[in-house]
């Protein structure tokens, strides 16, 4: 099977459901301002409706892991995909906070279940030498999902209303559904399901120390991140005094950047056999990227905002190379039971931190002051992520 050209086709199909994940994942961030106004809502409250995506989305990794090995990879994308295609629907018909927070929470359901079965159907289709580039891949898909989200949502939002512009987002999700169903193969029957059923599973993950500091580091490093993504937006226009097309655009050049620097990153280390170097690359880069936006942003100009930004994505690559380690540590049959024990770290900080420093901008009245404390985080999960093992594209033996 890994040496069949379908894994192509499969990669392909995970990536465009990988897209659907971030298109929801921050297209909400530009419609905040219009958002805020429309519901009276302050921005800690904003900040729980965008972490309400989180909150299912990370409750549900583990089980989701373990779903995988067991029930395999297809079934498991598309019945959560399903959910999706209701949550999103949904959305754009809430009217109070409420609906607008439980929507939001099944759109975050909904996408809980694309990245963990994709990172089984790799295991199940390339070989260790080609998963750097691969995963890489894959996360490109996702980061072209919110480049896209945060550069024509906006757009429509202006041309049609936000509940309107975010509605056109369930087009490419029936869309990926159905393709889902079609192409994908070879993930009905599990292969190698961990004996013990999934108790057993978990504690072999868990029970493996080095993979706590994996947990750590993603969530500090993680949670860091969609806070930017999260706050830049409205920084940018209270701030600088944009529109919220432009603030979105700012935006989406640090997910475009990634949709380079992601599956380079995973070619390299593919190349020069080391993982953990790029990774702490881009941990040190995301903490002078967060101290420029703190102490330069309210003085950049339009195009010096965008240059910042585009220059982080392409500087944090190394992102997607912690969820290779991990993939390597372990042997196939527990590769999305441990896959989804680091998604659940990784998105708990991208449930708690976005909120944790919208409280900041609450209390101050200061963006500089959010990403100041987005760069002590960054600076925690550089010095945890010193402690990680690097895999060096060793798969680990079944």
């Amino acid at each position: 099977m890994k040496s069949s050209s379908y894994r192509w086709v499969i990669l392909s199909v995970c990536t465009l459901g990988f897209m659907q994940t971030h298109i929801h994942r921050v297209g909400f961030a530009p419609l905040i301002p219009t958002f805020v106004a429309d519901l009276r809502l302050t921005y800690a409250a904003a900040g729980a409706i965008m972490t309400a995506y989180f909150w299912t989305y990370t409750a549900v990794q583990v089980p989701i892991g373990l779903l995988t090995d067991r029930w395999g990879a297809r079934r498991v994308m598309l019945a959560f995909m399903g959910i999706l295609v209701l949550g999103v629907a949904l959305f754009p018909l809430s009217r109070t906070y409420t609906q607008s927070l439980l929507a939001r929470a099944l759109v975050g359901l909904g996408a809980a279940a694309v990245w963990v079965p994709s990172l089984r159907l790799i295991s199940e289709w390339f070989r260790a030498e080609e998963r750097g580039r691969v995963i890489g891949i894959l996360s490109a898909g996702g980061a072209l999902g919110g480049t896209s989200a945060l550069l024509l949502i906006p757009l429509l939002a202006d041309r049609w209303g936000w509940r309107w512009g975010y509605a056109a987002t369930l087009v490419p999700v029936l869309l990926t559904l159905a393709l889902l169903a079609f192409f994908v193969r070879g993930g009905d029957a599990p292969s190698g399901a961990a004996p013990g059923g999934g108790l057993l599973a978990l504690r072999r993950v868990l029970g493996t120390g080095v993979i706590w500091w994996f947990n750590v580091s993603v969530l500090l490093f993680y949670g860091a991140y969609f806070s930017m993504v999260t706050w830049l937006p409205t920084f940018l226009v209270t701030a600088l005094r944009v529109t919220p097309a432009q603030a979105g655009f700012v935006t989406s050049l640090l997910t475009a950047g990634t949709i380079v620097s992601w599956p380079l990153a995973g070619l390299i280390t593919d190349r020069i056999g080391r993982r953990k170097w790029i990774y702490l690359f881009s941990q040190l880069m995301s903490v002078v990227v967060s101290l420029v936006f703190a102490l330069a942003g309210p003085h950049l100009s339009f195009a010096g905002a965008a240059g910042v930004a585009l220059a982080a994505g392409i500087l944090f690559g190394g992102m997607i190379t912690p969820f290779v380690m991990v993939m390597e540590l372990f042997p196939r049959e527990l590769a999305g039971t441990a896959s989804g024990i680091v998604n659940t770290f990784c998105f708990l900080g991208s449930l708690t931190i976005p909120v944790l420093l919208g409280r900041v901008v609450d209390v101050t009245g200061s963006f500089p002051a959010a990403f100041l404390a987005a760069a002590a985080v960054q600076a925690l999960a550089f010095v945890t992520a010193c402690f990680t093992r690097d895999t060096g594209g060793r798969a680990a033996p079944a």
